[in-house]
């Protein structure tokens, strides 16, 4: 999914959204005295090293763009509206382009306009290595074919690991029970993603949750504090990135894990009875050439990177989807309604349009993350100079970014945007035909782009509309949720660009009677 929230630009999106970014530990004050020299030459010398633009600039303090930039991008977006801005926050100068100029600039081919180059400037590539390399495009193609257009068989195979991971790891829940959502939630994204991905065999294996989890954050925390060295300093800063150190060691455990799948697929090794291999890693050794086809390296990398990409950016919006069902029981009760009727009472669980027909569902979510999603998107890289239409000169070097915080709240596109209506999209959509498509969950436009724009918009993005659904049903037929006495709905964190749910938020959740009360 894209977010600062999706991110990579082939095989799953083009922004970049962090989990929980995890700080301290026994070196915490050493960096700490580190973070502070290198922010005070960075403060001092990055004057000097700006891309000169004949645009407005929003100012703000820099290190305010660090736990302030969601405000600061809302700001600056009703400041300036259709116009084209800058802003020098932690990465440099950026330039930021509304609406009306993403549908000029998506199209643009990737010599004039790179993502692949801007979220490898953002992701730190260089250091992290964190790319899929020449097998990008295969991958996406990978995710778009095989992945998404076998949704209606892969479904039921999330729904059984779902109950699966519910009856062993969620609480009884008999009478209210407080249950920390979050890191239920993540394990259980971890495992349905992972079964789609790797199969159950390796997916249920601890090791494989804890190092497909923990990847991704360790690549984003790697991400964040390479940050605070200016990248003249970089060269030298990643050797106080522990992290960098142990991205290594993931892709060697994850190596070790598919080992003695990938040898038995590769020799055609198939259980008795079982059925046919059916996940990535299948996907994969049919579709690489065949001088790769056996290459451990290439399957961990790409498998970890899938996880990167699927697991945090979804349990994200997820906790985010849970909070919302929380503070708002009238937005409960109607879900639990239209979910109950078209899975249990219709016996959509085993058709495969059951998901489409959760259109209230899909409206929630979608307002969900027009008030909880990304900051910013469409992250690009100017490679060659570019004129835009209403006279703007973007050189060669320039970073352009979308401001969606802002995009989302302005009322010329949706009214009362300050208002949460989970059922906003869903009367949009009766509108016309026209409507009805273009207002789903996965829909873009240049109003919505948390999920990208043009060819690099995510490819997941359908997957993980899917796995959302088929857990907010699981929990809205089998469960009441509500707020803990006296408790506000949860607010999330962000560092930089980037959001993530709390992880300590505690929500009240108890059993129901398979009936329609």
């Amino acid at each position: 999914m894209e977010n600062h929230s999706a991110f990579l630009t082939s095989p799953i999106a083009a922004e970049i959204q962090l989990p929980q970014i995890v700080s301290g530990g026994k070196r915490a004050g050493y960096y700490a005295a580190i973070t502070i020299i290198i922010i005070a030459t960075w403060l001092i010398r990055s004057k000097k090293q700006s891309i000169k633009l004949d645009v407005p600039i929003y100012k703000a303090p820099k290190m305010k763009w660090v736990f302030d930039a969601e405000n600061l991008v809302r700001d600056s977006y009703t400041k300036f509206r259709d116009r084209v801005y800058q802003i020098k926050a932690t990465e440099g100068v950026q330039v930021l382009v509304p609406p009306g100029l993403v549908g000029e600039l998506k199209g643009l081919p990737e010599d004039v306009l790179s993502a692949t180059e801007a979220v490898s400037d953002a992701l730190q590539s260089k250091y992290t290595k964190f790319s899929p390399g020449h097998n990008g495009d295969l991958l996406s193609l990978l995710v778009r074919t095989k992945l998404t257009q076998n949704l209606t068989r892969i479904v039921p195979r999330l729904r059984r690991e779902l109950e699966y991971i519910t009856e062993t790891e969620f609480p009884a829940c008999e009478d209210w029970t407080s249950v920390e959502w979050q890191p239920f939630s993540v394990r259980a994204i971890a495992r349905l993603s992972g079964s789609a991905f790797v199969g159950p065999s390796i997916s249920r294996q601890e090791q494989w949750m804890d190092t497909a989890s923990n990847f991704t954050i360790h690549v984003f925390t790697a991400c964040v504090k390479l940050q605070f060295f200016p990248e003249w300093a970089r060269p030298i800063g990643q050797f106080f990135v522990s992290e960098l150190r142990q991205i290594r060691k993931d892709i060697q455990i994850a190596k070790d894990i598919i080992r003695p799948v990938l040898e038995e697929r590769l020799l055609g090794v198939n259980t008795p009875g079982a059925e046919e291999p059916d996940d990535m890693i299948q996907w994969l050794v049919d579709a690489l050439p065949e001088e790769e086809k056996g290459d451990l390296t290439t399957q961990a990398e790409l498998q970890l990177i899938l996880a990167a990409a699927s697991i945090h950016t979804t349990n994200n919006l997820l906790c985010e989807c849970i909070a919302d069902l929380a503070a708002y029981p009238d937005a409960q009760k109607e879900l639990r309604e239209e979910a109950f009727q078209v899975l249990e009472v219709e016996g959509g669980w085993a058709r495969k349009e059951s998901m489409a027909s959760l259109k209230k569902m899909d409206s929630f979510m979608r307002e969900v993350q027009r008030l909880r999603g990304n900051i910013t998107t469409f992250i690009r890289k100017v490679m060659k100079p570019i004129s835009l239409s209403d006279g703007t000169y973007l050189p060669a070097g320039t970073k352009v970014i979308a401001p969606q915080a802002g995009i989302s709240r302005d009322e010329r596109y949706f009214p009362d945007p300050e208002r949460f209506d989970a059922l906003r999209f869903y009367h949009m959509r009766q509108d016309s035909d026209e409507a009805s498509n273009r207002f789903q969950f996965t829909s873009l436009n240049d109003t919505n782009i948390n999920f990208g724009a043009g060819k690099h918009a995510c490819p997941g993005r359908f997957f993980a509309g899917n796995e959302i659904k088929v857990i907010l049903s699981h929990f809205l037929i089998n469960y009441d949720i509500r707020l803990k006495q006296g408790q506000d709905r949860p607010k999330g964190m962000s560092v930089v660009m980037t959001k993530a749910p709390c992880q300590k938020t505690e929500l009240e959740f108890r059993r129901r009677s398979l009936v329609s009360e």
